[in-house]
C-alpha cells in the first residue's frame, strides 16, 4: 500500500531543489506537525472528503489562524495534485470542497504618525558598527534574509546597482534595484574594509559578515532590541520594519502602489494591497476633486461666496431658535 507519506516524501524531494531552504522548511514542518499524524499512514485512496474537512476542523479548534490553516492545506493541496500528475491517485480531488473560514490577509501597522516617524529616525540613527547599516538597509524594504545573506557579487557599486536573484528572494523572481546615496555612502565603506581584510579588489562573501567570524550573521534579535530600548519604542518584530516601510510610504507620502510594490520586491500588486489603509477622507477628497476638474475658476469662486453666504444665514437662524 502506498501511504501518504510515501507520497509526500517523493514529493519533498522534488521540490528541495526548487524551493528556496526556507520554504522548503516551513512547508516540511507543516506537513510532519499538522498533516502526518493525521493522514500520514493512511493510503490516499481511502481519504474522502469527510477526512479533509475533519482535519481542517481539528486545526482550526486546536486552535491554529485560518491563515496558518489555509497554508497547510497548500501544503496538502501540493502532495495531492503530485500524486494526481504521477498517476499514484486518480479518484477525485475532495480538496477543492473543503470549507475555511475567510480572514483578513491586510497588514494593519494601526501606530500613529508620529511613532511611525519615530521607528524610522530610530533606525537611521543607531551607532553600533555593522548592525546600523543592516537596520538601514531592512528600512529600505528589504527582508532580513536578504540583508543578511548579501554578497559582494550582486553589488555592482558603478552603475549603484543592488541585485537580488530568483533562488535569494522570496518572490522567486529576478530583482534589481537602484541604490539611494545612503546606501552608496554605506556600500564604500563596507568595501574598503573588505579589501582591508581580503586584500584583493575582487571582493567576495557577505557585504554585512559578523566582525569576529567574519560569516553571516545567524540573529541580530539583541541589537534590535537595543535600538527600541534606547528610542524607548514599544515593541515590535524586525519584518515589521517592512510593514512600517509600506504603510508609511502608501498612506502617508502617496506613493503609487506599483513603485512600493517593487521596493518592497512583492509577487504581485495584490499582496502590497495589504498596506492601503484607506482614510474617512478619501472618499470626499477624490469627489472634491472631480468636481473641480469640471468647473472654470470663475465657477469656483462663486460657489465659495455662495457657502460663505449660506453658512452665515445657517448661524443666524440657529440664534433665532436659540433666542425662542
Amino acid at each position: 500500500m502506498t501511504t501518504f507519506d510515501n507520497i509526500a516524501n517523493e514529493y519533498f524531494e522534488l521540490k528541495k531543489s526548487i524551493w528556496s531552504k526556507h520554504t522548503y522548511k516551513t512547508n516540511l514542518s507543516n506537513y510532519n506537525n499538522h498533516i502526518a499524524p493525521y493522514l500520514g499512514l493512511k493510503s490516499i485512496d481511502t481519504i474522502n472528503f469527510i477526512e479533509y474537512q475533519r482535519l481542517a476542523n481539528t486545526l482550526l479548534e486546536r486552535p491554529l489562524k485560518p491563515k496558518t490553516v489555509k497554508n497547510i492545506f497548500v501544503v496538502l493541496s501540493g502532495i495531492v495534485n503530485y500524486a494526481i500528475k504521477m498517476d499514484i491517485y486518480i479518484g477525485k480531488n475532495y480538496l477543492q470542497y473543503v470549507e475555511l473560514p475567510s480572514f483578513d490577509n491586510k497588514q494593519y501597522f494601526s501606530t500613529s504618525l508620529e511613532l511611525q516617524k519615530r521607528y524610522i529616525r530610530a533606525l537611521m540613527s543607531f551607532n553600533e558598527p555593522v548592525y546600523k547599516d543592516i537596520f538601514v538597509f531592512l528600512l529600505h524594504g528589504r527582508r532580513l534574509g536578504e540583508v543578511l545573506g548579501l554578497e559582494w557579487e550582486y553589488i555592482d557599486l558603478e552603475q549603484n546597482i543592488m541585485y537580488l536573484p530568483s533562488a535569494k528572494n522570496k518572490s522567486r523572481k529576478n530583482l534589481e534595484f537602484e541604490l539611494t546615496d545612503l546606501q552608496v555612502d554605506i556600500l564604500r565603506t563596507c568595501e574598503l574594509e573588505a579589501r582591508r581584510i581580503q586584500k584583493t579588489a575582487m571582493l567576495k562573501g557577505y557585504v554585512f559578515p559578523n566582525p569576529e567570524t567574519l560569516n553571516k550573521y545567524k540573529d541580530i534579535r539583541k541589537a534590535w532590541s537595543r535600538l527600541l530600548d534606547r528610542n524607548d519604542l514599544p515593541y515590535m518584530r524586525i519584518h515589521d520594519i517592512r510593514h512600517l516601510v509600506g504603510t508609511y510610504l502608501i498612506n502617508e507620502l502617496d506613493v503609487s502602489i506599483e513603485h512600493v510594490s517593487h521596493l518592497l520586491g512583492h509577487s504581485s500588486i495584490q499582496v502590497t494591497q495589504r498596506y492601503i489603509n484607506p482614510k474617512p477622507s478619501n472618499s470626499k477628497n477624490a469627489m472634491d476633486k472631480l468636481f473641480k476638474s469640471v468647473r472654470d475658476k470663475g465657477e469656483i469662486a462663486v460657489d465659495e461666496i455662495n457657502r460663505v453666504f449660506s453658512m452665515g444665514e445657517h448661524f443666524q437662524n440657529i440664534l433665532k431658535l436659540n433666542d425662542e
